[in-house]
């Protein structure tokens, strides 16, 4: 189907979008796909983030960052999100992202997106056919804080139908006692998805609330 001026012009600013988001740290040596079939980063990338951490000339404060990635990205590290057995498939978004300042209002967070598809029965009360659900996590972190003083959104464009919006991320009882952890619904129907996630959410910690802003992460998700 044709696509008209206004899709091209989404299509462009979130195309543009993912390129300036993308970290050159992990870039890939080859042409081979940094990430795996759902949408990870795979173990050559995965080891080059370990060794990384390792080098002494890495920053100290970003070693454990580097460290944690890996280890919730293979599911062996803490803190992390339990992955229900037989669940739904989903699209990890490209690559995590950096909250600084976020927990106590002075340690980074690491934050990772994901996108489920439907049909899904999770997350609660479902995922339909044509629909997207995004879900954003903000690993390390308390509850979400039940007044909010950020925002956290997905904008979203369709490349095959020419549909796109904006899904704002909310609370809605997912991981009730932590990390923070918010999520919203999109009706973009079938076809291919490109998404940016950006903003942030304000989180319960210690000394009290938290506004975490996060950097954006990227996805391209395909939609029954």
């Amino acid at each position: 189907m044709a696509i008209s001026r206004r899709t091209s012009r989404a299509v462009a600013s979130i195309t543009t979008a993912i390129a300036l988001a993308v970290p050159t740290l992990f870039a890939p040596a080859t042409a081979a796909s940094p990430l795996d079939e759902l949408g990870r980063p795979n173990e050559q990338i995965l080891t080059q983030m370990e060794n990384l951490a390792e080098n002494p000339a890495t920053p100290e404060r970003l070693q454990p960052i580097l460290k944690r990635l890996v280890g919730f990205f293979r599911g062996d590290g803490e803190p992390g999100v339990d992955i229900p057995q037989n669940g739904p498939v989903f699209t990890q978004f490209g690559w995590p992202t950096i909250a600084g300042s976020c927990i106590d209002g002075k340690n980074n967070a690491v934050g990772t997106a994901a996108a489920v598809p439907g049909p899904a029965a999770l997350p609660l009360p479902g995922v339909g056919r044509g629909e997207v659900n995004f879900v954003f996590t903000a690993l390390g972190t308390g509850t979400v804080a039940q007044r909010q003083t950020t925002q956290m959104n997905v904008q979203w464009v369709n490349i095959n139908n020419g549909r796109m919006g904006t899904t704002r991320l909310g609370y809605n009882g997912i991981n009730p006692k932590g990390p923070a952890t918010v999520n919203g619904a999109a009706k973009t129907g079938s076809g291919t998805v490109l998404a940016v996630v950006t903003g942030g959410v304000t989180t319960n910690n210690d000394n009290g609330p938290s506004n975490c802003n996060f950097l954006p992460t990227a996805a391209i998700i395909p939609v029954r």
